[in-house]
């Protein structure tokens, strides 16, 4: 994700630095694949890097990323929003699920926009650092505002992101996690087909 991370500020996840570290640094992600998010999203293949271009109409749509892993996995998660005076107080949220994650504080879960299923932990990005990362997208030329990445070692098996807007307000957004670019796929097309609507 070399060109959405302008910035090599990550966070990692409530001090689980070395395992982290050494699971990302392992990782075999080769591609990276830009896709026009619908509100449910299944991602075929979560070992690669991904950007998931999304908005909020009514400001009340969930979406959701079903995934799965066959062994535990490490990859940075960011919310990136357009860098425009419109987009200024807009802040989506969001939260990766799945077994074996830490319990979210009693703040965090109240937040969700659904119930934890039993036996599942999560990740909760509030997305709201009074001052939020700027970052230069270098595929599309524009600027973003970002949550700033988190890394996170994924346990294996099923995981679930939930992306959702608690000021219920329009806004368009990038979901990104993985690490490396590589246009070579066929998810691109989508983008680049509607290069007005993601080209600020």
């Amino acid at each position: 994700m070399s060109g959405l991370i302008h910035s090599l500020r990550f966070r990692v996840h409530r001090g689980w630095v070395g395992g982290a570290l050494a699971l990302l640094l392992s990782s075999q992600a080769v591609a990276h694949m830009p896709v026009v998010l619908k509100t449910e999203h299944v991602i075929e293949r979560p070992e690669i890097s991904w950007a998931l271009y999304g908005r909020f109409v009514s400001g009340e749509e969930v979406y959701r990323l079903k995934g799965s892993y066959e062994k535990p996995f490490a990859l940075p998660f960011e919310m990136l929003v357009p860098h425009r005076d419109d987009h200024r107080r807009f802040r989506p949220r969001f939260a990766v699920v799945a077994a074996g994650l830490p319990e979210p504080t009693p703040a965090e879960r109240d937040a969700l926009p659904q119930p934890l299923p039993a036996g599942q932990g999560a990740l909760v990005e509030l997305n709201d650092d009074p001052e939020r990362l700027v970052v230069f997208e270098s595929v599309l030329r524009r600027m973003y505002w970002s949550s700033t990445p988190i890394a996170l070692p994924i346990p294996a098996g099923p995981f679930e992101v939930w992306i959702w807007n608690a000021d219920r307000t329009s806004g368009d957004f990038t979901f990104a996690l993985g690490v490396e670019e590589d246009f070579g796929g066929g998810g691109a097309a989508g983008v680049f087909d509607d290069w007005g609507t993601y080209a600020y």
